[in-house]
């Protein structure tokens, strides 16, 4: 949607300046300046918090960001927010910034809130592990974090961002990230949005081709491992446990050992 849609909608709406900045989370003298024309290129993310509040008439569970003067998520929003406006494409994931990251699926768009500390941790410590692994068997797969997109069908209707991934199909890798399912997606779950890892994305997972998804949870110390290739593999292990791989041959890690040096 172009400004003189947002316009035209406004004018539908009848919302004036002080409702769209209430809502969106936009400052009013950056709406004024957006709706007079006095801003000639205003950001993607600012028009598209606009659309939001215009299409919706709910608040969003956004912020202003002064430095960058862009709209982003409350750092303390666990769960991912569904944009309801409208049907999104993977190049409404690439025009967003860095300070709204966000996930497609089923033309649907998740806003994903800042990992904590201890997410970050996890994952990082487990790509060293994942990587040493590759590299001292001399094997062709990579791994990669987020944020990296993953377009699960080859398509741009569902764009992912697994906090850990392995592609052992080189020719999915482009440019821009993955074209195709990974072999292997690791997610960290977070308060507040383990539906979110659970069951949606399982879904899109299995759906795509993806061999074998781990969900970790760090709160509840455990880690549930679907096997989709032989799911008389899949079951749940705690963090004391080994945990094998079933797609890096040799490979296996306790969870224990990972968050020991947080």
């Amino acid at each position: 949607m172009n400004l003189e849609d947002l316009k035209e909608r406004k004018r539908q709406t009848g919302m004036n300046n002080g409702e769209i900045a209430r809502l969106s989370g936009i400052p009013l003298s950056t709406v004024n300046k957006i709706f007079s024309g006095a801003t000639k290129n205003p950001r993607y993310a600012t028009l598209l918090a606009i659309e939001e509040a215009l299409a919706t008439g709910d608040r969003l569970p956004f912020t202003y960001n002064t430095l960058t003067e862009e709209p982003m998520l409350v750092r303390d929003a666990a769960v991912p927010y569904a944009y309801r406006a409208r049907r999104y494409q993977g190049e409404d994931i690439e025009a967003l910034s860095e300070s709204a990251r966000a996930e497609l699926i089923n033309g649907v768009l998740y806003a994903l809130a800042a990992p904590s500390r201890m997410h970050q941790w996890l994952v990082s410590e487990l790509l060293y592990r994942v990587k040493g692994h590759i590299r001292e068997r001399k094997g062709s797969c990579q791994a990669y974090t987020a944020p990296f997109d993953v377009r699960l069908f080859g398509d741009d209707s569902t764009v992912v961002q697994p906090d850990l991934l392995v592609v052992c199909h080189r020719e999915r890798l482009t440019d821009q990230g993955c074209c195709g399912a990974p072999d292997w997606i690791v997610e960290v779950v977070s308060p507040g949005n383990s539906s979110y890892d659970y069951f949606t994305k399982l879904l899109q997972y299995q759906k795509a081709g993806v061999r074998e998804y781990w969900i970790v949870d760090s709160m509840e110390r455990k880690v549930s491992v679907m096997n989709f290739e032989n799911p008389a593999l899949t079951r749940q292990y705690s963090y004391e446990e080994e945990i094998p791989s079933g797609v890096l041959e040799g490979f296996s890690v306790r969870l224990a050992e990972v968050e020991e040096g947080f």
